[in-house]
């Protein structure tokens, strides 16, 4: 008897180390991921403030307006941890009386970047939630498992709606979305153009893609315009994305458009490929005059004119990215 007695409380011993080792450790973990997702949102929330410290110098608003947005924008950057939530309420309430006449191109990258501090803020928020949860444990609690670790805290603030830039007159809107096709080089293909109405504009390189037709997503979108004008077919669960947007405004074809782009990323194997020109319209086959396989080394050297115009230096993203990536603003060209 004293035998089986023994046993079972080294058993229940055993079992209640390791239920002690599991939860520290989970708390651990949970402790690490709060502090992670908090420098996720930090410098989410520093580059909404940047974008609107561009919006102040850019012109376009009242002095005062532009002074107060100057300073909002400089005071959340150097305020603690624990006001930073208020000081982001009040840059909120400047932001959503900012008038539509700004520049479009710092308009939609304010309204990116406000969108990444919505997700960076819900993953913080869940990470608390989660540590929380586990701190108010009675297990946790009863053997102070939390030791002198403090509790964090959720991060609360207003979402600001930000302004729609407007259109200027005679310009048509579209949305179009364009495929970052890279191969088992690291190459990305490119297809170089020109504008038959505007020939002193030389040519220029740019991605497969084009306009949504009414209803389309952009990712079917993307996937039409790639079989068009490479003859590759595939279905929207191949490609990675948007991971970049960009709203940019230029003449072609005679038309002035006002284009927000959605960038997706498609691995390939260079030579499945096809490249074939069957599936171009007569307007293609008149204003595309080649492809070509970029290697990122090239796009840094060329004199050649490629969009977008951060190609080169952001390559890096493209080859990095993966499903689910958060979605990033290019300049305006």
């Amino acid at each position: 008897m004293n035998t089986t007695v023994f046993i079972i409380l080294v058993v229940v011993l055993l079992v209640a180390s390791l239920r002690l080792w599991l939860t520290a450790n989970r708390l651990h973990r949970l402790h690490i991921r709060t502090e992670a997702a908090w420098i996720a949102l930090e410098g989410a929330l520093e580059r909404r403030g940047v974008s609107a410290r561009a919006l102040a110098l850019a012109g376009g608003m009242g002095p005062e307006q532009a002074a107060l947005l100057r300073g909002l924008a400089r005071r959340v950057e150097h305020t603690a941890r624990g006001q930073r939530a208020h000081a982001e309420d009040e840059l909120s309430r400047a932001l959503e009386r900012l008038p539509r006449s700004l520049s479009p191109e710092l308009l939609v990258e304010l309204a990116d970047a406000q969108e990444r501090v919505e997700l960076a803020r819900s993953f913080y928020n869940d990470a608390v939630r989660d540590t929380k949860a586990l701190h108010e444990n009675r297990f946790t609690r009863f053997f102070r498992l939390a030791g002198s670790a403090a509790l964090p805290q959720y991060f609360e603030m207003s979402a600001p709606q930000i302004p729609t830039a407007e259109i200027p007159t005679g310009a048509t809107a579209r949305r179009s979305g364009r495929v970052l096709m890279v191969d088992e080089n690291r190459a990305i293909l490119l297809m170089r153009g020109h504008d038959p109405y505007r020939p002193q504009d030389g040519s220029w390189w740019f991605t497969p893609g084009g306009g949504a037709e009414p209803g389309e997503s952009l990712a079917t979108c993307a996937v039409r315009e790639l079989r068009e004008e490479t003859g590759l077919v595939i279905h929207p669960g191949q490609l990675t994305g948007p991971i970049w947007h960009r709203r940019v405004r230029f003449s072609f074809l005679g038309q002035v458009m006002d284009s927000e782009e959605h960038f997706f990323v498609l691995r390939v194997v260079n030579a499945e490929v096809p490249l074939v020109r069957t599936g171009w319209t007569t307007e293609e086959v008149e204003l595309i005059d080649e492809f070509r396989w970029w290697s990122r080394d090239e796009l840094l050297a060329t004199d050649e004119l490629v969009y977008p115009e951060e190609l080169a230096v952001r390559f890096g993203e493209l080859l990095a990215a993966n499903h689910g990536a958060v979605l990033r603003p290019l300049p305006v060209s």
